[in-house]
């Protein structure tokens, strides 16, 4: 699947979080392929790889998208390659699908219309999509306003989660995925939050059990999945409703024939990552969401030989050969700030033994931001959480140490050496 290094065509990767954009980054520049990466973040980690040959600062497409698509207008008209554009975050997503007509004259860009995007990103439309669909997902409820938020929260079991039409706008505003209710005096709190807020949101039950599944893959002009690879979150932080900290690559055939028949339904084309849990009470997979770019863990299917974005960008210049690639399984993928705190979280709730962690991390690794040959991303990436993540460190072995009384401190700095020498 490799492509003529003296025709290449660059890749644009747009926005993202710190591990997401850095594995797509990394992903490109480390076949040679000319990078340009575009951030709103002025200290994002995938500025300083060495994957990356271009870095530019944009405007933030959930503060102003015209700025953000006059921006993209203006490189553009401002060099003479021609890119691939690989939207890393929702805003991105979203701006670009809706100028896409536009756009694609000066780019190439493997992503269906706005229209099949937001039957994705906006969980409204998602939910009563599957309905239509009759695929099996969480009981979900469509409340109007926040009167109809406040009569229905009363009226469902708890406990449940409001989350949100739009994730990353809830995540912005509010740093989290969703609200956890469990009363009706959280009902009222949350409902006090999103009194002014001009924000869509859904009630939807919990799933019971830690059994979660996703996969990434890649839909090419037609909608045919040609390059896919599954992996169980065995992890994330935080712990209940959290991004992935530890997956391993598994191949479970029926969540993935599950997402591809509502991909497809809909004509999507593009990277995407369904998530999927399995529900204990019937058995089944139900799914609780479509990603419509890379996800999180997108470096594990790498690992795993099926390069999902480098499929995309193969696809998209029409240099892709084909061929059919198993995955790997049993491959590990750690998000090493996120499950490290996601360990001492549970092992202070005691949800996770020592001997239980330790044996979790044994095997084949990818790491979401550490690499040998580009550490300075990394690095970055600590500076960015230094005390944000010395404090939640400290914290939590505190409570360790309250809480798991038959271990001393001593006990616990030897659990993070033991964690951290796991890793690695």
């Amino acid at each position: 699947m490799e492509c003529d290094s003296a025709h290449r065509v660059g890749v644009m990767v747009i926005g993202g979080g710190a591990g997401n954009a850095l594995g797509v980054v990394r992903a490109l520049g480390r076949r040679g392929i000319p990078v340009l990466f575009l951030s709103s973040a002025r200290r994002h980690p995938a500025q300083y790889s060495r994957s990356a040959d271009r870095r530019l600062v944009c405007p933030d497409p959930t503060e102003s998208e015209m700025q953000f698509v006059d921006f993209l207008r203006d490189v553009a008209k401002r060099t003479r390659d021609k890119y691939v554009i690989i939207p890393v975050g929702d805003a991105e997503v979203i701006a670009v699908s809706k100028h896409k007509e536009e756009l694609q004259h000066s780019y190439l860009i493997p992503l269906p219309s706005f229209e099949v995007v937001k039957k994705l990103v906006n969980k409204k439309e998602f939910y009563k999509l599957l309905d239509q669909m009759s695929v099996q997902h969480p009981r979900t409820y469509f409340p109007e306003d926040i009167s109809e938020l406040e009569s229905i929260g009363r009226d469902v079991d708890y406990p449940y989660i409001i989350k949100p039409a739009y994730s990353h706008l809830f995540r912005k505003r509010f740093r989290t995925k969703c609200f956890l209710i469990n009363s009706h005096q959280e009902l009222t709190r949350a409902i006090e939050k999103l009194r002014d807020e001009k924000l869509e949101v859904v009630i939807q039950e919990i799933i019971p059990g830690r059994d979660i599944y996703m996969f990434s893959a890649f839909f090419d002009k037609r909608s045919e999945p040609i390059a896919v690879c599954g992996y169980d979150k065995l992890r994330q932080y935080p712990p209940d409703f959290g991004s992935g900290s530890l997956c391993k690559s598994r191949w479970r055939q029926a969540p993935i024939s599950s997402a591809i028949k509502v991909l497809k339904g809909i004509g999507y084309q593009g990277v995407t990552g369904p998530e999927f849990k399995r529900d204990p009470r019937d058995g089944e997979y139900k799914l609780l969401e479509i990603n419509a770019r890379p996800t999180l863990e997108n470096r594990l299917p790498s690992r795993c030989g099926v390069d999902v974005e480098y499929v995309a960008y193969l696809d998209t210049i029409g240099r892709y050969e084909g061929g059919s690639i198993l995955p790997e399984e049993g491959v590990l993928w750690i998000d090493e700030i996120g499950d490290l705190l996601s360990c001492l979280m549970q092992l202070k709730d005691g949800r996770l033994g020592v001997r239980e962690m330790v044996a979790s991390l044994r095997g084949k690794k990818e790491y979401a931001m550490f690499a040998w040959d580009d550490p300075i991303p990394f690095l970055v990436h600590l500076s960015n959480l230094s005390s944000v993540l010395l404090g939640l460190v400290w914290r939590y072995l505190r409570a360790c140490i309250k809480t798991i009384r038959s271990l001393t401190r001593k006990s616990l700095w030897r659990i993070l050496f033991f964690f951290l020498l796991s890793i690695w």
